[in-house]
């Protein structure tokens, strides 16, 4: 059975000032709603304003023993997605990253580059307006994390630092490669998808590194501007561990982007979409077993469940990453007041990119 179309976050755009006429074909006339068509087939469990990104809370300290959540063996037991008033929260914009310093550039020591300290750590984070707290993993406290933005040819050191607690937010299936039993529960090592990166630095899965530890990568950044992510990349629980929160967004700006002319500030959005599944009481609910693939009946923007987006009668660039575990997504926009009907108008947008 194919999964239904649904709706990953809602446009609503502000009333324009008296006497001005909207432009823009009035906004794709009016507000729109970001569309998702997911094509997955459907399994079950046993089968298988410019803020930072919500408000999180960090828990316990680094390498501190948690009490594992009890994996969850019963749909029953699953938050309905249709219990959930859409549209409620604002959406959340990731933060930018700050350097920390800097530090000699391992390609040329006689220059000086950025240096940024990621911290992966537990957090609890409101993910919409009617769930309580969801504990989460995130980084910098935050999910998704900070967003590296930087510029070809500008090298920069990231320290990834391994501040989880000791025991797994998620279930471990300890008879996957990887994931044996004598191997820590909680481990990780972070891979920016799309980097031309050298190998020591490209988090291979076989690199990581437990609680207590951290990793510094040299990114060189010799590439063409473009819109990356970083992830977990941990042999045998890389699953389990993006699932968990760890995750953020990584920009290359040139140039030649720059002459383009393209909406910045503010009109420039980054979207991160992703979709989860949750305990009635608001955590995260994952197949203890080893699955091929899992799909949740949540959709998240930037680690918000159906946010919302106030927006201006103008152009908006929407940068969109899909760090689903396994969906494939079909985007366009909708509008709003005939997204109900058998045959929702659509509206045109334009392409620019693509990895």
């Amino acid at each position: 059975m194919a999964y239904p179309l649904f709706a990953f976050y809602y446009l609503r755009v502000k009333k324009k000032p008296p006497g001005q006429s909207l432009t823009r074909r009035d906004f794709l006339e009016q507000s729109c709603v970001l569309i998702g068509g997911l094509w997955l087939p459907q399994r079950s469990a046993g089968e298988q304003q410019n803020s930072p990104a919500n408000a999180h809370v960090p828990t316990g300290k680094p390498g501190q023993q948690h009490k594992p959540l009890t994996p969850v063996p019963s749909r029953n037991r699953k938050l309905n997605a249709e219990k959930l008033e859409k549209f409620v929260d604002p959406l959340p914009i990731p933060a930018i990253a700050h350097p920390a310093g800097t530090r000699p550039d391992p390609g040329n020591r006689r220059a000086k580059v950025p240096f940024y300290r990621m911290s992966m750590r537990q957090i609890e984070a409101k993910l919409h307006r009617d769930l309580p707290p969801t504990r989460l993993w995130g980084i910098n406290g935050s999910f998704p994390g900070p967003t590296l933005e930087t510029r070809s040819g500008q090298p920069i050191l990231v320290e990834w630092a391994n501040d989880l607690p000791k025991t797994h937010l998620l279930a471990v299936d300890h008879s996957i490669h990887g994931a044996h039993e004598n191997q820590p529960d909680v481990r990780a090592v972070v891979h920016v998808h799309g980097g031309r990166t050298p190998a020591r630095s490209d988090g291979y899965p076989e690199d990581w590194y437990a609680p207590g530890k951290s990793a510094v990568y040299h990114y060189p950044n010799q590439q063409d501007a473009a819109m990356l992510w970083y992830h977990d990349h941990t042999l045998g629980i890389n699953r389990l561990n993006v699932f968990a929160g760890l995750a953020g967004l990584y920009i290359v700006r040139d140039g030649v982007e720059d002459a383009l002319g393209l909406p910045r500030g503010k009109y420039e959005v980054p979207l991160l979409l992703c979709d989860r599944e949750f305990t009635r009481d608001g955590q995260l609910s994952y197949p203890a077993k080893w699955v091929n693939e899992s799909a949740g009946n949540m959709a998240l923007v930037n680690g918000k469940i159906f946010p919302y987006l106030d927006v201006e009668p103008r152009p908006y660039r929407l940068r969109v990453v899909n760090a689903s575990n396994a969906r494939i997504l079909d985007l366009s926009f909708t509008d709003s007041l005939s997204s109900h009907r058998s045959s929702p108008k659509e509206h045109k947008f334009h392409q620019i990119g693509s990895d």
